[in-house]
């Protein structure tokens, strides 16, 4: 049996005596550009709002999107990779993968979005305080 070396933050699982695979896992901090980043498409922005209702498989949203199979997919691999969507096996059917959007990114832009009008909140008070004094 021949083994292969995976990275040393991998994990070599051994699915059978022909091939191996090397699972990688990794320490992903969800950061609000790569969410809005995501986001900055029309039709990523339509799926995350159809998954906003509730998880679908890939073919239900290229049918709602309007699009062809390999077209969603691209766009469904963007939203995962910005950790936007989660995709999880179905047990009666390993080949069928269901989506679901990921609440964590969206709270992530948001308290990033929160922090952005607090401050904006204070300049624009500093503003008016500076605009209610009598000139000189």
């Amino acid at each position: 049996m021949m083994s292969r070396v995976c990275p040393r933050w991998g994990r070599l699982t051994i699915v059978n005596d022909i091939v191996n695979y090397c699972r990688v896992t990794h320490n992903v901090d969800i950061s609000p550009g790569s969410v809005i980043e995501a986001l900055s498409d029309p039709t990523r922005r339509q799926i995350v709002t159809l998954l906003s209702g509730g998880p679908k498989r890939a073919g239900e949203l290229a049918a709602d999107v309007g699009m062809s199979a390999p077209a969603i997919s691209r766009h469904l691999r963007v939203l995962l990779s910005a950790l936007v969507i989660a995709d999880e096996r179905l047990d009666e059917d390993a080949r069928a993968r269901v989506f679901r959007l990921r609440p964590q990114s969206i709270k992530t832009l948001q308290a990033w979005l929160d922090q952005l009008m607090t401050g904006r909140a204070s300049l624009d008070a500093a503003a008016d305080d500076q605009s209610d004094r009598p000139s000189v």
